[in-house]
């Protein structure tokens, strides 16, 4: 799936966050609310898909 350029910048720009980032609390804070959105996009996903 290829990204659109908004979507690559915003991935990069997180990514640089992430680099950037020496607060071990503020990285774990960053893992678990992309954990949590990657479940949320997964039910989402197949809740679309249910739907059709």
């Amino acid at each position: 799936m290829n990204l659109s350029l908004p979507q690559q910048f915003e991935a990069e720009a997180i990514k640089r966050s992430i680099d950037d980032t020496d607060d071990l609390d503020q990285l774990k804070a960053l893992a678990r609310e992309l954990a949590d959105l990657y479940v949320r996009q997964r039910a989402a996903t197949a809740w679309v898909i249910a739907e059709k």
